[in-house]
C-alpha cells in the first residue's frame, strides 16, 4: 500500500504534483534546493532561483496549462488572477466577436516567479505536505527492485514512490532511464524584465505576447506579464559573435530601441527596467525514455523526461500535464505503482515525444534561414508553416482559426491540422484572393546590427 511519496523538486512541476497527491490523501515530503520564495510579491524580484535559471526569462503559459489550473487546481488558478494576472481570450482574432459555441480558450503571461510563488501558498496551506527548503537530493533508495526512499543532504526520507521533478539536469534519472536523445535549439537568449509606470495605460498588443522578427537571422519578442511587468527578448545563433553584444545593456537597449512595436512600452517615462539583462545558453531538446526495468515507485514528470526549445512556451505546461497525468495514474490504479509507471511510459511516448519531434524539426527549419541571412547566402525558399499559415487565415475563416489556437496552445496534436478539413479551408481562403499579412515588420538583420555599431560609437 502507498502512503507516502517524495517529490523532488519544487518547480510547477513539483509543487503541482505534491498538491494534487496530498490531495488524493498521499503524505508528501517536497524537497526543493532552492530557498523558499518572500511572503509578500512584491519582493518576488530578490528570490533567488539558481535551481532554475528559466525563472529569469519570459513566460506565456498557454491554453493547456490555464485549462488543467481551472479544471484541476481551481484555487491556484483564482489566486493567479487575485494577484495581478491578467487571462487574454484566444476564442477568436483580435476584434472580431467569438461565436455563441466557441470553445473556452485563453492563456495568459506572468512572470514565473509569481506562478511558483502563488503555487507555494498553495503548499503551505496544504494538509499533509512536508516542505524540505534549501535541500538536494542525491539519489533513490532501492530496495528488491522497489522504491523506500529518497537520499537527501545526510538523511533519508522514507517513502514508497518518488516524484523526479528535478528537471533536465536531473542527478537521478541517468540509472532509471533508457535511450536518451539531444538536440540543439539553435539559440541563445538574452532578455531583460520591466514595468510599467503608475498611470501609463498598457499599450496595445497583438495576443500575449507581442511578438515580432523570426526567421531573419535573430529573433524576439515583447511578453506582457503581471502587475504591469514585461519581458523583452532577443535570440540570437550561438556562434553570432555580433549579436553576443547583446549581453551587454547598452546594445540590448539600443537592439529594443530599433523595434517599432516596442517603442509605445520602452519609451521616456513609460517604463523602467528592474532587472539586468540575463543571457540563456547551451539550449537543447532533449528527451529521455523510462527504462521498463527502471525500480517500481519512480516517477519522473516534466523536464526530466522532456525539453522543447523555450520559445515556443511548452514546458511549463508539459510540467503540469506531467503532474496531472500521474494524479490520474495513481486514482485509476489505486496507488499500484508498477501500473503508473507503465502509464507514464504510455503517456510520454504517445503524447509528449511528438512534440518533442515538432521542435526538433521547428528548430532546424529555422536555423538554417538564420544562418543563410547571417552568412549572407539566399534563404532557402520556405512556405509558412502549416500551423501560421491556418492561424493567420483563421482571420478569415473562424474555424481555421480555432483549430490553429487548439494546436499552438497543446489541446491538439502536432499533426492535427494535417487533414482534408483544414486544407479544404486554406484552399478557399486562398482562392479568394486573400494573402498572408507580413508578421513582423520590425528590424531586418543588418538595421539590428546597425543600431549595435550605432551604439558603440
Amino acid at each position: 500500500m502507498v502512503s507516502r511519496i517524495a517529490v523532488a523538486g519544487g518547480g510547477i512541476a513539483g509543487l503541482s504534483a505534491a498538491l494534487l497527491l496530498a490531495r488524493q490523501g498521499y503524505e508528501v515530503d517536497l524537497v526543493e534546493r532552492d530557498g523558499p520564495p518572500p511572503d509578500d510579491l512584491g519582493d518576488i524580484q530578490t528570490w533567488q532561483r539558481p535551481g532554475a535559471p528559466q525563472v529569469r526569462h519570459p513566460h506565456m503559459f498557454l491554453g493547456l496549462f490555464r485549462n488543467l489550473l481551472c479544471t484541476r487546481l481551481s484555487d491556484v488558478h483564482a489566486d493567479l488572477l487575485a494577484h495581478g494576472v491578467e487571462e487574454v481570450d484566444m476564442t477568436a482574432p483580435p476584434g472580431v466577436a467569438a461565436p455563441p459555441d466557441a470553445i473556452d480558450l485563453a492563456g495568459f503571461g506572468s512572470r514565473r516567479a509569481t506562478v511558483e510563488w502563488v503555487l507555494h501558498r498553495a503548499v503551505r496551506k496544504q494538509a499533509g505536505i512536508r516542505v524540505h527548503q534549501g535541500v538536494s537530493v542525491r539519489d533513490v533508495v532501492v530496495e528488491g527492485g522497489r522504491v523506500t526512499g529518497l537520499r537527501v543532504d545526510g538523511a533519508v526520507i522514507d517513502a514508497d514512490a518518488v516524484v523526479d521533478a528535478t528537471g533536465r539536469r536531473s542527478a537521478l534519472a541517468g540509472a532509471f532511464t533508457g535511450a536518451e536523445e539531444e538536440s540543439p535549439c539553435g539559440n541563445v537568449y538574452h532578455s531583460r524584465l520591466y514595468r510599467l509606470l503608475a498611470d501609463v495605460p498598457q499599450p496595445p498588443m497583438f495576443l500575449v505576447p507581442v511578438v515580432f522578427a523570426g526567421g531573419a537571422g535573430f529573433g524576439g519578442g515583447l511578453y506582457a506579464h503581471d502587475n504591469r511587468t514585461f519581458a523583452v527578448v532577443f535570440a540570437r545563433l550561438p556562434e553570432d559573435d555580433v549579436l553576443a553584444r547583446l549581453r551587454e545593456v547598452g546594445a540590448f537597449e539600443a537592439a529594443a530601441g530599433a523595434v517599432p512595436q516596442f517603442e509605445p512600452w520602452l519609451r521616456a517615462g513609460n517604463s523602467e527596467p528592474i532587472a539586468t539583462v540575463t543571457p540563456m545558453a547551451g539550449l537543447t531538446n532533449t528527451w529521455r525514455e523510462l527504462s521498463p526495468a527502471a525500480p517500481v515507485g519512480y516517477l519522473p514528470i516534466g523536464d526530466v523526461l522532456c525539453t522543447t526549445d523555450p520559445v515556443l512556451g511548452r514546458g511549463a505546461s508539459f510540467a503540469l500535464a506531467g503532474a496531472v497525468r500521474l494524479a490520474d495514474l495513481m486514482d485509476r490504479n489505486a496507488g499500484d505503482l508498477e501500473a503508473v509507471g507503465a502509464g507514464l511510459r504510455a503517456y510520454a511516448r504517445d503524447e509528449v515525444r511528438p512534440w518533442y519531434d515538432d521542435a526538433v524539426r521547428d528548430n532546424a527549419q529555422r536555423t538554417e534561414l538564420w544562418r543563410a541571412t547571417v552568412e549572407g547566402r539566399r534563404a532557402p525558399e520556405a512556405d509558412l508553416p502549416l500551423a501560421v499559415l491556418a492561424a493567420l487565415a483563421g482571420m478569415q475563416d473562424l474555424r481555421l482559426w480555432e483549430l490553429a489556437q487548439l494546436r499552438a496552445n497543446l489541446l491538439a496534436a502536432p499533426d492535427s491540422l494535417d487533414t482534408p478539413e483544414v486544407s479544404k479551408r486554406l484552399d478557399a481562403v486562398l482562392s479568394s484572393g486573400w494573402e498572408p499579412p507580413v508578421l513582423s515588420p520590425g528590424p531586418t538583420y543588418t538595421e539590428l546590427t546597425d543600431a549595435l555599431a550605432a551604439q558603440t560609437g
